[in-house]
């Protein structure tokens, strides 16, 4: 959940001139429900601002250091858009099922015409589709084909991988990653790695959100037996589980409400009343989706489906007999 943690974070730094101090910002984040110590705060913010792909600006000249978010990064109307979040959003177009609502449809389709414009009327080469609801990107053949050489000769590998955040597309570099398998899911070449020395859990990313992609010397590491099967699981019971519609009461200004949190496919919101809101998922009934329902259930309620109602209050009971 750190990836969470840090887009709740970055939302409570002001843009510069102003600034905040880690005590104003832990108290922030706790009234919204996020504990977190100072060290802990302290490592965030310095790994986000060593990444440097987040507009996080330190003001040293003074203790405790003040944090803000640089003007230009979260600049207005004028920025022009980057090749990247032009690409983001003319793929996101074609990915957005007719269920969603008219307004989320109406706005993505505003930047994408100015994606469009970004490449003078032309559609890059790699984005191609088929009719929904499949779809297949054009591959970089060059890419794939260091990709396989990595596998095939257990290198680990720096590259750059694709990930949006607050509205905005960046590639965050990573100096070492282990490849060490290329799948196919419904016409979307997937590769499945491991994280440098980070940590020790398996991703999958579609081959597409890759690139600068650079053979080390390195041995890659590998995945043992167990990691491997959780990845399976994780995979499979997202195919095979059944499709549900999940409505959950939130409050305005939660994280579930901005965006931030997603529980599946938005095909509904409702404001019950001045202070929450309903929001409707179309989403798979995982184990998964019940451990994240259960962590937030201090600020979510589940209304619908009753079963799933019913699961998370069973573990409220059973973990309020604990803390008796």
């Amino acid at each position: 959940m750190k990836p969470l943690r840090y887009l709740t974070l970055l939302e409570y730094i002001p843009i510069s001139p102003l600034s905040i101090s880690v005590k104003q910002l832990r108290e922030n984040l706790s009234l919204r429900g996020v504990e977190l110590s100072t060290r802990m705060l302290q490592r965030d913010l310095q790994s986000l601002y060593e990444q440097g792909c987040f507009g996080l600006e330190k003001d040293t000249r003074s203790k405790p250091y003040g944090w803000s978010i640089s003007a230009q990064w979260r600049g207005g109307s004028a920025k022009i858009m980057s090749s990247e979040v032009a690409e983001h959003y003319l793929l996101l177009e074609q990915l957005l099922p007719q269920s969603i609502p008219s307004d989320v449809k109406r706005s993505v389709h505003i930047k994408a015409e100015q994606a469009l414009k970004r490449f003078n009327g032309h559609v890059p080469d790699w984005l191609a589709t088929l009719p929904k609801p499949s779809l297949k990107v054009n591959i970089d053949t060059q890419l794939v084909a260091q990709i396989e050489h990595a596998i095939e000769y257990n290198r680990a590998v720096s590259a750059e991988l694709y990930r949006v955040l607050y509205d905005e597309a960046h590639w965050l570099k990573f100096a070492e990653l282990s490849f060490y398998n290329l799948v196919e899911q419904g016409g979307v070449l997937m590769v499945q790695f491991m994280v440098g020395r980070l940590h020790d859990k398996c991703y999958q990313m579609p081959v597409y959100r890759i690139r600068n992609v650079q053979v080390l010397q390195r041995t890659r590491r590998e995945p043992s037996t167990e990691q491997l099967k959780s990845l399976r699981s994780a995979i499979n019971k997202g195919m095979s589980q059944k499709a549900i519609e999940l409505v959950v009461k939130v409050p305005n200004h939660s994280a579930a409400n901005q965006g931030f949190i997603e529980l599946g496919e938005l095909i509904d919101k409702q404001y019950y009343d001045d202070k929450n809101v309903l929001l409707t998922y179309q989403t798979i009934d995982t184990e998964q989706l019940t451990d994240e329902l259960f962590k937030c259930a201090h600020w979510l309620e589940v209304i619908k489906p009753e079963r799933l109602r019913q699961r998370i209050v069973s573990k409220l009971k059973a973990a309020a007999n604990i803390y008796k």
